[in-house]
């Protein structure tokens, strides 16, 4: 994905039993591993900075019910306005329209339609292009080409027809620089007249073309595996950064932070996806030299990245109950010492006195901002996709509830035995959860709605546009569907207390949630006075 300046699917099937107990972190703050990006006032002005992102992947913002997630379209174009530079190219590789690379068919439209809200979102950043993952195509070459025709480019120089750009030269402030892509996906979608090729002979070809062009600056993007893009590069010489991206992506998962490393006098790196972070690297050209010594101290990437997950699991084990006071006050300095280390490490180096670069991973968070005219188009893409889903699921309802099995009845049928437990609920955020969607037009969004009501898809339940009574994260969602319950208590037993690992196997997992949320930690929001509070664990 190249710029020039400047939702997932739904989380599960299954409800989302503890959305009151995600937003027990809201106290805990910024779960940064990173030092925040640097204001433009704070670093010295470079001869260019690239903005470099590693496959959206379909992922507009991050869904989850914690402060400061990681990602969002609107939090990146923050970043952009605030970190401005004279010359200045965001670069971008791997998929970026659809989270996978075969649409689903209950799904197809509303991915549809959040690829056309992705590309105008990048559009208003005056996005140039990017190199193509497979995903890209899970909408078919039609699409692809309909929605970057005229205004993005696609920077694939080993892929015929469609459209696809061999490179391209730009002219920012003084400076020429070249951009070259590859990529090695091998997409489901390809129309007849695609054809994917060599990508060694291709960045070959874009390197000795570069310079005939007068770009003295020149940068490659692959969307290729690690390993693959590395050969490549080592194959390729001539460029002086380069990205990569994923070549295909599936599912939610968030992937971790990748260090750069140096491929002879090219700088790789790799952004981590879903728009979780973007590598800022700065160039400073100085007498005309295009040899950049490393002002950075790339070789500490690896162990920052080491000490960043080891903060993170001391954050968990002290998150944890039952830790004593021997093993807490240990666990404190332990991390007290390893946040130290990261900062010393984060500490800026001088520049030295010839030309060098500056490489920095910066997380895009709530934090950065957000860019309101971005929101807008996020704001106006909910609201079409509530309208249609609306209309479109309108006649699907909830499975038959099989002879014999318990439906699902609702908060209110259950208040008329359970006082104290509804009093209780009335004062978790369980009990406005669906209202959390009303107020942002995704109460009818397939990437959310299962998540904040009752029986989703279940025997009896709720679909899409029909939760009538199970809106909301009810008693049911935990102790199961209670109308033979109902009928006879000592015949027909619900479940009690469900297992702690429920809540994080089911819906506080990351990406949803930070690496370091602890349910234990967060137990207490749903088992309290009023409401069965355990005596052991609780």
């Amino acid at each position: 994905m190249l710029f020039v300046r400047t939702m997932r699917r739904r989380l599960s099937h299954l409800n989302l039993l503890g959305l009151g107990l995600c937003l027990l972190a809201l106290g805990g703050g910024c779960r940064c591993s990173r030092t925040p990006a640097k204001s433009s006032a704070e670093r010295p002005t470079p001869s260019l900075r690239l903005y470099l992102v590693s496959g959206t992947a379909g992922a507009l913002e991050p869904c989850g019910c914690v402060k400061d997630m990681l990602g969002g379209v609107d939090h990146f174009a923050a970043l952009l306005e605030r970190d401005r530079a004279p010359s200045e190219l965001v670069l971008g590789a791997g998929p970026m329209l659809f989270r996978d690379p075969k649409l689903d068919g209950k799904e197809k439209d509303q991915d549809l339609l959040k690829a056309r809200a992705l590309a105008d979102v990048f559009a208003r950043l005056k996005v140039a292009g990017w190199a193509p993952g497979a995903n890209d195509w899970a909408g078919g070459s039609e699409l692809l080409e309909d929605v970057t025709k005229d205004r993005l480019t696609l920077f694939a120089a080993n892929v015929k027809g469609g459209g696809f750009s061999s490179g391209r030269v730009f002219e920012l402030d003084g400076q020429r620089v070249g951009v070259v892509g590859v990529s090695t996906a091998k997409p489901e979608g390809v129309s007849a007249g695609v054809e994917v090729g060599d990508a060694r002979a291709a960045l070959a070809a874009g390197a000795s073309w570069l310079p005939a062009q007068g770009a003295r600056n020149r940068v490659a993007v692959l969307a290729a595996p690690r390993g693959a893009a590395l050969r490549l590069l080592d194959a390729v010489p001539g460029f002086h950064v380069a990205l990569v991206g994923k070549p295909l992506d599936r599912g939610e998962t968030n992937d971790s932070a990748t260090p750069p490393v140096r491929v002879g006098e090219t700088l790789v790196v790799e952004a981590q996806n879903h728009l979780q972070s973007v590598a800022v690297v700065d160039l400073f050209v100085r007498d005309g030299k295009y040899r950049f010594a490393d002002a950075t101290g790339i070789d500490a990437e690896e162990k920052r990245i080491s000490l960043t997950a080891r903060a993170t699991d001391l954050r968990v084990a002290l998150a944890r109950s039952g830790v004593g006071a021997q093993d807490r006050a240990a666990r404190e300095r332990d991390l007290e010492a390893v946040n130290a280390e990261l900062a010393e490490l984060g500490r800026p180096r001088d520049l030295p006195p010839g030309s060098a670069f500056r490489y920095e991973l910066v997380e895009i968070r709530e934090a950065l901002g957000s860019d309101p005219a971005s929101k807008s188009l996020l704001a106006s893409y909910y609201k079409t996709v509530n309208e249609h889903n609306r209309e479109a699921f309108k006649d699907v309802l909830p499975p038959p509830v099989p002879a014999g099995q318990s439906s699902y009845i609702g908060v209110e049928a259950c208040t008329t035995c359970h006082e104290s437990e509804r009093e209780f609920w009335n004062r978790t955020p369980h009990h406005a959860a669906y209202k959390t969607l009303v107020d942002q037009n995704k109460q009818f969004n397939l990437d959310c709605v299962g998540c904040h009501v009752t029986g989703y898809e279940a025997p009896g339940g709720t679909t899409v546009a029909h939760v009538d009574k199970l809106t909301d994260v009810q008693c049911e969602v935990c102790h199961g569907p209670g109308s033979r319950h109902a009928q006879n208590p000592a015949a027909a037993a619900l479940v009690s207390i469900p297992e702690r690992s429920f809540c994080a196997g089911k819906c506080h997992h990351p990406p949803h949630v930070h690496e370091d949320w602890s349910v234990d930690a967060a137990w207490h929001v749903i088992v309290g006075k009023g409401h069965q509070k355990v005596a052991k664990g609780g």
